[in-house]
């Protein structure tokens, strides 16, 4: 494996790379494609079970019995029906990330990050967030038996936390002293270099490890597909590492010969806070994306108004001619709904937000109606019940009689 700093241009080597090294940019990894070309192949990959670990040799890990893991991976791929023939679609798949062990696409990340940290000799591992990628962490701080640290917004909800401190994780909310500056991540610098602790949230930045762990998806897209990739995958974007991460992966099995064409990628960001989509549209300079000056959205987990990995995303945009939209979060509430009631399938508004892209690219033409289309639903609809409750009918009260039955029916 070889490291270097993507803003900085330093270089490290497996024994002495860091999570980060404190100049703002994500450290990269670069395989050996060649020699993993040895431990890879078609039929080898379909014969081994395991999850994300079956491709432990393109994980920055140097031993297995590094590993971290609660099976976290090996999500189903299923093709819509009902929700496709409602947008007019032929060929529309959904890659269900809400079963991951702590309900979302951040596992993937995150135990690798947890697992390097362990490797390391980390004793105590720390984010600044209060969503996915906390949960992700503390849970497996968890399983590794680390200390987990979280630093959460003053206003977090309490819904949230409790999910942290269930798993063991010690929880603070930080005050905001200055307009445009997160206490969280400052308090999360600060505390990680003075104390010696390692950051691990899912910002590239800050661990280059946990980056590596996102691959996988893009992995196993390729491989549920039969090594024939979808003509788009629309993704749902904050800071933008899933987007970035699926398609590294994808890039290095098409390197590796595994598959043949890059599938066309996506960058969905609500309206309210869209700094990646409005740097791809203004050509903005990767590594000075300007950050969004507020964070109003339904979709909180898409809601990073600085893109720690923005420079990422845009390299794989240009890279695999791709698109980037905004949408407005009743478009959002809205496949929250259908995707429930036509598929079965419970998701967050963040977990949702690339089909409402879906339909505002297909009503512009961009996406033909006949293309292949793979949607990660990127997190659980456990995340945010508020939400589901508002937008759903209320529960009726009625007394254990049929008539009484009959006419509630017939008045919903």
């Amino acid at each position: 494996m070889k490291y270097k700093c993507a803003k900085c241009g330093k270089e490290y080597h497996d024994d002495n790379a860091p999570a980060n090294d404190g100049c703002g940019g994500r450290i990269d990894i670069t395989f050996d494609l060649e020699a993993a070309k040895d431990s890879f192949s078609k039929s080898q990959l379909e014969r081994t079970r395991g999850g994300l670990w079956k491709y432990f040799e393109l994980m920055p890990l140097r031993r297995q019995k590094s590993i971290v893991t609660l099976g976290e991976g090996d999500t189903p791929l299923i093709q819509s029906k009902r929700l496709s023939l409602e947008m007019g679609l032929q060929s529309l798949y959904l890659k269900l990330e809400t079963v991951c062990p702590s309900g979302s696409f951040k596992d993937r990340p995150i135990c690798v990050g947890v697992s390097r940290a362990s490797e390391d000799g980390a004793q105590t591992v720390s984010a600044a967030s209060s969503g996915n990628a906390a949960a992700a962490m503390s849970t497996y701080a968890a399983r590794a038996g680390l200390r987990a640290v979280v630093f959460v917004p003053e206003d977090a909800p309490a819904g949230k936390l409790i999910h942290l401190r269930t798993l063991g994780a010690r929880v603070f909310r930080v005050h905001k002293v200055e307009e445009g500056v997160d206490p969280t991540t400052t308090l999360l610098k600060a505390a990680c270099s003075e104390l010696g602790w390692t950051p691990t949230p899912s910002f590239g930045p800050f661990n280059c490890f946990q980056f590596e762990g996102t691959k996988s998806l893009g992995y196993e897209i390729a491989e549920q597909l039969s090594w024939s990739p979808p003509d788009w995958i629309l993704f749902p974007t904050g800071s933008g590492g899933l987007m970035a991460g699926t398609m590294k992966g994808l890039w290095e099995f098409q390197q590796m010969g595994l598959i043949d064409m890059l599938p066309r990628p996506v960058v969905v960001q609500p309206e309210g806070c869209a700094p990646i989509v409005r740097a791809f549209k203004e050509d903005q300079d990767p590594l000075e994306i300007r950050p969004w000056d507020s964070n109003e959205t339904i979709a909180g987990g898409l809601a990073d108004p600085f893109p720690w990995d923005g420079d990422a995303a845009l390299k794989y945009l240009h890279l695999a001619d791709g698109k980037a939209v905004a949408v407005e979060d009743a478009l959002i509430e809205k496949y929250l709904v259908l995707l429930g009631k036509l598929e079965g399938v419970f998701a967050e508004p963040s977990g949702v937000a690339a089909l409402a892209g879906l339909e505002v690219l297909v009503e512009q033409g961009v996406i033909d109606r006949s293309d292949s289309v793979v949607v990660p639903i990127t997190g659980s609809g456990f995340k945010d019940l508020e939400t589901s409750d508002r937008l759903t009918p209320p529960v009726s009260l009625i007394g254990p009689k049929v008539d009484e039955l009959k006419r509630a029916l017939e008045e919903a």
